[in-house]
């Protein structure tokens, strides 16, 4: 019987792999450039542009426009807690954290939406979608709700660099104490534009945490949704 060897490409491909597995490119979770990669393995560029694209497309590396691939290495543990921000927890881990903001927009509610924020689906909310970064991987993609007449202010100041959510609504709101009553955990596939935004496979779930949040007199403020990457993330959960 005829033995078909495997393209080159697919060979590379899993030498790159054994590499990363036995942390041969542990430093600084960079990979060699395509032309000392080429000069390692005696092939052409294409040959190992064609490798990584796989490695991309099976979610083992990412890459940062200008500066390389990267090893998509990076665990960040989930910390359920009544109070956080994610620049200052993303911080404390020793990691760089940003947020982009992708949309905000005011839109009629879904009538799950409205229901979890205790609001008629006639009343507007503000829609605000945020592409969260660690070390410039995308980690998460989030969607957070908020009634579009009590927090009108939020509009007025999404030009805040660096964004932060966060910082947004203590200086719109100082004297509100946010405190986060529930969050739910599921894994789901992630719909085509979230797996753009995450640069991973369709068929690699995410992690999917569902928050609604409170203030001090007890009025819901804002119902969120957000989309991780799975590789990138883990559930922290403190019982104090």
């Amino acid at each position: 019987m005829k033995t078909i060897s495997k393209p080159l490409y697919v060979k590379l491909y899993n030498e790159i792999l054994q590499n990363i597995k036995s942390k041969k490119y542990s430093c600084c979770d960079k990979l060699p450039s395509e032309n000392i990669f080429a000069k390692e393995f005696g092939v052409n560029r294409h040959t190992v542009r064609q490798a990584l694209s796989l490695l991309k497309d099976e979610g083992f590396i990412y890459t940062v426009k200008g500066k390389g691939n990267y090893i998509s290495n990076i665990q960040i543990p989930y910390t359920i807690s009544d109070k956080s921000s994610f620049s200052q927890k993303i911080m404390d881990l020793g990691y760089e954290p940003k947020t982009k903001l992708l949309s905000a927009d005011i839109i009629k509610p879904s009538e799950y939406i409205a229901k979890q924020l205790g609001l008629n689906c006639k009343v507007n909310v503000i829609e605000l979608k945020l592409l969260r970064y660690v070390n410039d991987l995308p980690i998460a993609v989030s969607f957070s709700y908020f009634d579009a007449f009590y927090y009108r202010e939020i509009i007025d100041n999404l030009n805040m660099e660096p964004f932060s959510l966060y910082n947004i609504l203590n200086k719109c709101y100082p004297d509100m104490e946010i405190t986060k009553i529930s969050t739910v955990f599921e894994a789901q596939n992630p719909t085509n534009e979230i797996s753009d935004y995450l640069m991973m496979p369709t068929n690699t779930p995410v992690i999917v945490a569902s928050t609604l949040s409170k203030n001090q007199y007890g009025e819901f403020v804002e119902y969120g949704s957000s989309y991780s990457r799975a590789d990138a993330v883990k559930i922290k959960v403190d019982l104090v």
